[in-house]
């Protein structure tokens, strides 16, 4: 489980998280929603290592990233909103030489790309390069790549920008499917598609949690306009845990 209490941060006088608690386990779908500035890349980029809380903590089933660093960063896989790709390997051989770079044993690299390939269709493009790709086919390697050590949490910072709803189904899929092995985090502004297989939302406004709500306690032909006025206007503060 990853258990965030009582994060702060600030870049310099600016306070961008303030507070902030929740948790996300197994078998969920997490979604950070919020206007643009509400601190939801910054603190996936807390969770994921690369930026240091001015206060509070994060375990990962009981492991704090400050005291063993690489024990937690073993357990995490992050996509950020801007994807660095080389653009002349093929998706297969970029994919291995990522499953690589993380260490996985030699005898166990063709299997997990392979495994990985199917689970986010992509083994109709294997052999292409990647500057060939689509959009969405780019944001499903990307993810493919997140994923493909099978980490305890995946962290995805809006995964479903610039894509059209086919894709955007796809990835959903792919992240219910993650979902059974891996407690999933991501944030984003697609509300409507997000209710469709989020287990629970967690709403920021200028660095604070405004809103928590769990799906299957919620119409979901209502909930997402309730969600949409919070995040736009702060109605509906007290959203239900």
């Amino acid at each position: 489980m990853l258990e965030v209490e009582q994060l702060s941060f600030s870049y310099g006088r600016r306070r961008a998280l303030e507070r902030v608690s929740f948790d996300v386990a197994p078998g969920e779908i997490v979604a950070l929603v919020g206007a643009n500035g509400a601190g939801k890349s910054t603190l996936l980029r807390i969770l994921a290592c690369l930026l240091m809380q001015d206060s509070g903590s994060v375990r990962l089933d009981g492991v704090d990233p400050l005291s063993r660093p690489v024990r937690y960063r073993r357990g995490i896989g992050y996509l950020s909103e801007h994807v660095p790709l080389y653009q002349e390997m093929t998706v297969e051989s970029y994919l291995t030489y990522r499953v690589r770079l993380k260490g996985e044993r030699q005898l166990r690299v063709r299997r997990r790309v392979g495994e990985t390939l199917e689970a986010c269709g992509l083994l109709e493009q294997r052999q292409t390069q990647i500057r060939l790709l689509s959009l969405g086919t780019r944001k499903r390697l990307a993810l493919a790549d997140a994923w493909v050590m099978h980490p305890k949490v995946l962290l995805l910072d809006d995964p479903l920008a610039g894509l059209d709803p086919s894709f955007r189904r796809q990835v959903g899929a792919i992240l219910t499917a993650a979902s059974s092995r891996s407690a999933v985090l991501l944030a984003g502004h697609e509300v409507r598609e997000l209710a469709q297989w989020c287990t629970r939302f967690v709403v920021l406004r200028e660095g604070r949690i405004v809103g928590l709500y769990r799906v299957d306690e919620h119409s979901r032909a209502a909930l997402p306009d309730r969600l949409e006025r919070l995040v736009e206007c702060g109605e509906d503060a007290g959203g239900a845990v």
